[in-house]
């Protein structure tokens, strides 16, 4: 087995270098299946990101990132940086399934099996999806969207009494979480309010730049003393270019703070609002609770 591993793991980088990387993750594949190496984990997930298949790159990633051992050289340091970089960008293109399943049951996502991993998410692609269960006979489905970045929960019960749509009640009006109108547009406008101030500070940067150049210019066709004395009059406009170079630095550096503390604080509200739903499917019925 391990001569066939070694002229798999030949082939594989062979395709990979040649830009077939849809073989080559094949090929990585078939060794995983020999040999469940990170090594194998670490180039099915960075290659299915390269083929454009976030979901699989997310689940294979997510796997070297969890085996993969402590990095202890420059090299092994910058390989697992791009492992996280590469999983993070993945996370972004997709949408997550948290399957709840009684024992014993099989799942399928569009028809495909899917193993259900300590309560892990799924990741799928944004759009609609039908998971499925199948225990002792007795089939359960339900459709549901999922839009990119959301978190959803489907609990599949094969024993619970009729159910219709509910909606779970919300807290109190003064801890509720925004509407999703008011939630875009407080993400929009925290976008723009920041591209504005990084905007202004990236102008006037460039003042405070022109006016040190003239400052300089003025200073060099003065002669010797250089305006040290703001005797000529060319001087005392020297002496106003350089105020005007020292106003705009102190305003551009407070544009540039100002802009990348309300894009934070945008990103983390986005981040720490994003809408969660639950799914509740039985053989019976189907019950739907939200926070939004």
């Amino acid at each position: 087995m391990e001569d066939a591993v070694t002229r798999l793991r030949a082939q594989a980088n062979a395709a990979q270098e040649e830009g077939r990387f849809a073989e080559s993750r094949d090929l990585w594949q078939a060794i995983w299946r020999m040999d469940r190496s990170q090594v194998a984990a670490c180039n099915i997930g960075a290659l299915s990101y390269r083929i454009g298949d976030a979901p699989a790159a997310v689940r294979w990633l997510s796997l070297c990132k969890e085996i993969m051992r402590p990095p202890s050289t420059p090299e092994e340091h910058e390989l697992y940086e791009s492992r996280l970089f590469d999983l993070a960008r993945a996370r972004q293109l997709v949408g997550e399934i948290r399957i709840v399943l009684p024992a014993g049951a099989s799942c399928t996502i569009d028809g495909e099996p899917v193993a259900i991993e300590r309560d892990k998410p799924v990741a799928v692609n944004p759009g609609r999806h039908t998971i499925a269960a199948t225990l002792n006979g007795a089939v359960v489905r339900v459709d549901i969207d999922v839009r990119r970045g959301e978190a959803r929960e489907v609990r599949l019960d094969f024993t619970a009494p009729p159910l219709r749509p509910t909606a779970t009640p919300g807290p109190a009006l003064a801890s509720a979480p925004p509407s999703s109108g008011l939630r875009t547009g407080l993400i929009a406008g925290g976008i723009a309010g920041s591209a504005v101030f990084l905007a202004l500070g990236g102008v006037l940067t460039v003042v405070a730049h022109d006016a040190e150049a003239n400052r300089d210019e003025i200073a060099r066709s003065v002669g010797g003393n250089n305006c040290l004395r703001l005797i000529a009059p060319e001087c005392r406009k020297a002496k106003d270019y350089e105020d005007t170079m020292f106003t705009a630095r102190e305003l551009s550096t407070a544009s540039f703070i100002t802009g990348g503390l309300l894009a934070a604080g945008t990103l983390g509200f986005a981040l720490f609002t994003q809408p969660r739903a639950e799914i509740t499917a039985s053989a019976r019925g189907i019950a739907v609770s939200g926070v939004w």
